[in-house]
């Protein structure tokens, strides 16, 4: 009978233990999504006419925050106010694909190396003397060159060193989205647009042209050296940035399966 009473009090005890938890788990707040502000940038980002979101940065994006065992949601947003977003998240949340700056790297919290990026190009008028074979270096010493940049963008650590190097009378930033500043090289108001080659065709054509009125001018100088990263809010949790990291090292890219970048 001791024995009987004594083992009822053990299993009573268990049950308790296992009801306290289960109540524990319950009140337990569930982890909110993590938010991926993106806009629309055909072919790296954008919605299709499902509402789906699609393009080149989406998938290896996915792959690492589902490996890291994070549930997201894709936020829609104009360009310009996905950093200033960031800056006042009250919830988690990231945006792919952006190089890393100085300010940016003091600013929020990037995660490891989610992409490696082929060398950016310059979009110039087809008229536009060019002296053949120049590097970047040179190209962005020449003293009448006008050059038309992104507010709030970067153009790689490579290009953003010689363009700081420019008198600022030589350097206009603007608000427009990239079709708007193709327009402006065509009429003659800037000279050059750093983008990548696999979207030069289509700004070009958004912008009402044809490539013959533009030409494309490789570095031979950049480094194939430039990476993207997640940017993220700056009180993404720790625990939550260890397991973007742990995911990143486990999926990311070696030096031969390079995905093709964009200024960002």
């Amino acid at each position: 009978m001791k024995q009987n009473a004594m083992l009822a009090a053990r299993l009573g005890s268990i049950g308790a233990l296992i009801v306290s938890m289960a109540t524990a788990s319950a009140a337990a707040p569930a982890e909110a999504p993590l938010q991926l502000y993106y806009y629309e940038r055909p072919p790296f980002h954008s919605s299709d006419a499902g509402g789906h979101v699609v393009g080149r940065f989406v998938a290896p994006t996915e792959q690492i925050l589902r490996r890291a065992g994070l549930r997201f949601e894709w936020v829609p947003m104009p360009a310009n106010r996905v950093l200033a977003t960031l800056r006042s998240a009250a919830t988690p949340a990231c945006s792919p694909g952006w190089y890393a700056t100085p300010e940016r790297q003091a600013e929020f919290w990037l995660s490891r190396p989610m992409l490696h990026d082929r060398p950016l190009i310059a979009l110039l008028r087809a008229d536009f003397p060019v002296p053949p074979g120049v590097t970047a270096k040179a190209f962005f010493q020449l003293p009448s060159l006008r050059l038309l940049v992104k507010q709030n963008f970067s153009q790689g650590a490579y290009m953003n060193a010689l363009i700081e190097r420019m008198p600022a009378p030589q350097v206009q930033q603007v608000t427009l989205e990239v079709p708007g500043m193709v327009q402006m090289l065509k009429a003659d108001r800037a000279d050059v647009i750093i983008t990548t080659e696999a979207e030069a065709a289509l700004f070009v054509s958004e912008a009402g042209f044809s490539m013959s009125e533009f030409q494309v001018l490789h570095f031979p100088d950049t480094p194939d050296d430039e990476y993207r990263y997640l940017i993220c809010s700056p009180t993404i949790a720790a625990p939550i940035r260890a397991r973007i990291d742990r995911a990143i090292r486990l999926l990311g890219p070696g030096p031969r399966e390079r995905q093709a970048g964009l200024p960002g």
